[in-house]
C-alpha cells in the first residue's frame, strides 16, 4: 500500500524519533541511528516522490547530527579522534541520503517515461500485444481489446499460444515461440495467426526486442478498421 506524502512524512518522523530517543539509547555502547534511518530512507525511495524523500532526508540529517553528538558525549570510551569519527559516520549517512533522493527521482522519471510510452501504445489504431519469454501476455492496447471485445484485465496474463496459435499443436506452437526468442537479431516476422474471434487466419507481424529475461515479443495484427471498431 502506497502512503500519501503527508502520511509518509508522519510515519517517517515518528520512526526516526523512536530510533533516536528510544532504541539507540538502550545500548550506549553502540550507535545504530544511521543504519536504522538509512533503511527507512531506502524504503521511502521506493514508494515516495523525490521531494518527499528530500524533505525527510534533511530532517534525518538533523536527527543524525544530534544522535552522533549525543553518542560522542555520553560514551564512556570515546574515539581517539572524535572529529574524524564524526566525519566518517555523518559523512556516510549523508551519502545514503543523497542516494535515496536520487533513487526516488530516477524511479519517478522512469515511471513517467513508462506511462508516456504506454499512453502512446494504447492509442495505436492497430491491435498490438506484448508477451514475455515465458509465453504470457504482459500488455495489450485498446485496439486489441476492441478486437477481442474484452477488457485488458481478462487478456493480460493469458498464454500467447492460447489466444493466437489455437490452430497449431501446442508443442509445435511453443517451440516456434521459443525459437523466435532465441534469435539474437531483432527481426520482424510475418505470420498467420488464428484468433478465436475471427473465422479466418489473421496476418500479424512479430518483433522480438531486448536481451535475456527482459526480451519481449511485440505482435501487431493487420485487421481492417471496421473489425477493430466492432
Amino acid at each position: 500500500m502506497k502512503l500519501s506524502p503527508l502520511l509518509a512524512f508522519i510515519v517517517a518522523i515518528t520512526l526516526a524519533l523512536l530510533v533516536v530517543f528510544v532504541i539507540d539509547p538502550l545500548d550506549p555502547s553502540t550507535f545504530s541511528t544511521p543504519f536504522c534511518l538509512g533503511l527507512i530512507l531506502m524504503w521511502l525511495s521506493l514508494r515516495q516522490k523525490a521531494w518527499v524523500v528530500l524533505c525527510i532526508a534533511i530532517l534525518y540529517c538533523v536527527l543524525d547530527f544530534y544522535a552522533t553528538n549525543w553518542f560522542l558525549g555520553t560514551f564512556r570510551h570515546p574515539a581517539e579522534h572524535p572529529y574524524f569519527w564524526f566525519f566518517q559516520r555523518f559523512g556516510l549517512f549523508s551519502v545514503v541520503c543523497v542516494m535515496a533522493v536520487y533513487l526516488s527521482y530516477h524511479r519517478e522519471e522512469s515511471e513517467k517515461t513508462l506511462n508516456h510510452i504506454q499512453g502512446v501504445l494504447r492509442k495505436l489504431p492497430a491491435p498490438m500485444v506484448i508477451s514475455d519469454a515465458a509465453g504470457y501476455i504482459t500488455y495489450v492496447n485498446e485496439a486489441l481489446c476492441s478486437f477481442f471485445g474484452q477488457p485488458s484485465a481478462k487478456l493480460v496474463g493469458n498464454r500467447y499460444v492460447d489466444l493466437f496459435m489455437g490452430h497449431t499443436q501446442e508443442g509445435k506452437a511453443m517451440r516456434y515461440y521459443i525459437e523466435l526468442f532465441a534469435e539474437q537479431r531483432d527481426a520482424a516476422h510475418e505470420v498467420e495467426l488464428r484468433v478465436p474471434v475471427s473465422p479466418v487466419n489473421t496476418k500479424g507481424y512479430l518483433i522480438c526486442l531486448g536481451q535475456g529475461a527482459s526480451r519481449n515479443m511485440i505482435t501487431i495484427l493487420q485487421v481492417s478498421e471496421s473489425v477493430v471498431s466492432k
